[in-house]
């Protein structure tokens, strides 16, 4: 019983991340002037939402279910409250950090999975972030660049 309550445990952490990740992509589209950076941020929270989405359909094959409530919950404080021009973070380091717990607790996950086959079904999931998560950091270092090259100008 104890092992479906942590397996249950990492999912719904796990979920909860990717969710967060998630906002902060759509968040960072928000506050971008050009297109294809809002093009870019958007796919990203697309990306999170489908991985998102296929973890749900994962858990509920299982014999471990989610409660409807945290189906339901959608973490309304994270989704209301507007994000302070004073942040330390802007919403893009904050999308880069969920996507690295996302994939900490994804490999905690096949840690604790005794499955091979559900441990090779998150597989995927941990390339494709880790992937992503290599393209976005070189695009927060291209857009600092640019940042910085502005103040000095």
């Amino acid at each position: 019983m104890s092992f479906k309550k942590e397996l249950l445990g990492s999912y719904q952490k796990t979920l909860n991340q990717c969710r967060s990740a998630k906002l902060a992509y759509l968040k960072s589209a928000d506050k971008q002037h050009l297109p294809e950076y809002k093009r870019f941020f958007n796919l990203q929270a697309t990306v999170r939402n489908r991985i998102y989405n296929d973890l749900i359909t994962l858990v509920n094959s299982k014999e471990v279910e989610l409660a409807q409530s945290f189906l339901q919950n959608h973490n309304r404080e994270e989704i209301m409250i507007a994000t302070l021009d004073s942040e330390k973070q802007n919403a893009f380091s904050k999308a880069i950090e969920s996507d690295q717990l996302v994939i900490e607790h994804l490999l905690q996950i096949m840690d604790i999975e005794d499955n091979i086959d559900s441990q090779n079904e998150l597989n995927p999931f941990v390339e494709k972030l880790k992937n992503s998560l290599h393209t976005n950091q070189i695009f927060e270092k291209q857009s600092l660049v640019l940042r910085e090259e502005k103040k000095v100008s």
